[in-house]
């Protein structure tokens, strides 16, 4: 990559960070993927199955903080790698299960590995794209994220009718490899060589008391819980919903659980652009990023909608537009978190955010496995987590004041982090 932020690394950063997000949701939502025949090989219900999805966000949740610190201590490059190849080979390691407890050991490791990715991503953009272009670089970085969920339903699928449920996992898993070595060759964070060679790279010396206090960083807290509660609904149930409910074939239900996703990351390159857009054309940041963020989240809200369709393609309809519209402001979030968080605590602040959001999901997967095994279908389970991101709504339009970078009383003047 080329020595000075110019506008050809910033494209070279956004290719390799896209492709480290594609691999990142392939492996995490390949296990739902497995779920219905998992089921019947290891004879477990919906609940135990729910404890297995879970499993995932445990790790995931508890690491997220301490992946962001690493990465503004010791640097984006080194974390991310050495986590990409993490979850990988546990993801790999998942076709060795012989039951619910290999399971839930396999999703913790692929947990603890994955949950870098997004604390980290965040702080290259923060770090090395001016204002006005991280909504762009937000929103084409994350389309792997859906591209990634897009493709995993059909793959899995084909690899599990034709070989199993264990080769699929091997595939995936160690195929994903492939990307560390890409990475540990063709990235060089820019702004840390420049805060290196300027001796500017010391402990981070956070100021929680502060920042926790803060009604922006509580808002956004209370908008990734109740946001990242219908996501995580959607990544650990869906293909088990189409399946078991629907009654699609595997193959079936490849096809159309990759919809959604496919829409979504057609969509969220222009979202991210959209909102780049107001405010080029004179909008507030504030008034741009927050309408982008509560039309995706309302749009969000039509789940309900699918749980009492008698129609088949009804239902699949406004699955697809609620998955579509929550991925996006899935993303779309974490522009407003590089909008209101200094670039110097993005990491560390950004894990933190993302670990509340995490704690979703350990409640979200296990709590719709008892809701489905009770009331025997996924009617209610889906308007609860309709109703969950109504409540993110509310959270962004009354907590979360007016957006602008975070003006801590602790440092002086001189040292805040400004925006580019």
């Amino acid at each position: 990559m080329e020595s000075e932020n110019t506008k050809a690394y910033r494209i070279g950063v956004v290719a390799l960070l896209t492709a480290g997000t594609f691999i990142n949701s392939l492996d995490r939502a390949s296990l739902s993927v497995a779920v219905p025949v998992i089921i019947k090989e290891f004879h477990i219900n919906t609940a135990a199955m729910g404890v297995a999805l879970s499993a995932f966000f445990w790790t995931y949740a508890v690491g997220n903080f301490p992946a962001g610190y690493l990465a503004d201590r010791f640097g984006s490059k080194t974390v991310f790698g050495w986590a990409a190849a993490a979850w990988s080979i546990f993801s790999a390691l998942t076709g060795f299960c012989n039951n619910v407890f290999h399971l839930v050991l396999a999703r913790l490791g692929v947990g603890l590995g994955e949950s870098a990715a997004l604390p980290v991503t965040t702080k290259i953009i923060a770090s090395n794209f001016p204002s006005e272009e991280r909504g762009t670089a937000t929103g084409i970085s994350l389309t792997g994220i859906r591209a990634g969920l897009a493709v995993t339903p059909f793959v899995m699928a084909y690899l599990i009718s034709h070989w199993g449920w264990r080769v699929a996992f091997y595939a995936t898993g160690l195929g994903s490899l492939s990307w560390c070595i890409v990475w540990y060759f063709g990235f060089q964070d820019r702004s840390e060589l420049r805060a290196k060679a300027a001796g500017q790279r010391q402990a981070i010396k956070i100021p929680w008391g502060e920042l926790l206090r803060n009604r922006a960083v509580l808002g956004i807290l209370g908008v990734k819980f109740t946001q990242d509660f219908l996501q995580w609904l959607f990544l650990t149930w869906v293909p088990a919903y189409l399946v078991m409910e629907r009654h699609f074939s595997l193959i079936k239900m490849g096809i159309y659980g990759s919809l959604p996703y496919a829409t979504a990351g057609i969509v969220q390159p222009f979202v991210g652009g959209i909102s780049d857009w107001l405010i080029r054309r004179g909008w507030s940041v504030n008034r741009a990023r927050k309408t982008v963020q509560v039309t995706l989240q309302i749009l969000s809200a039509t789940v309900i909608i699918v749980g009492f369709a008698d129609s088949v393609m009804v239902a699949i309809f406004f699955l697809t537009v609620s998955i579509a519209a929550e991925s996006n402001c899935a993303a779309h979030i974490w522009v407003i978190i590089a909008e209101v968080v200094p670039p110097k605590y993005v990491g560390s602040i950004g894990g933190f955010i993302n670990m509340i959001g995490s704690f979703a999901g350990i409640v979200s997967p296990i709590l719709t496995g008892i809701v489905v095994k009770v009331t025997g279908s996924f009617r209610l389970a889906l308007t609860v987590g309709g109703c969950s991101i109504l409540l993110a709504t509310f959270f962004i339009l009354v907590v979360v004041p007016k957006l602008d970078l975070i003006r801590l009383r602790s440092e002086a003047p001189g040292i805040q982090a400004a925006k580019a």
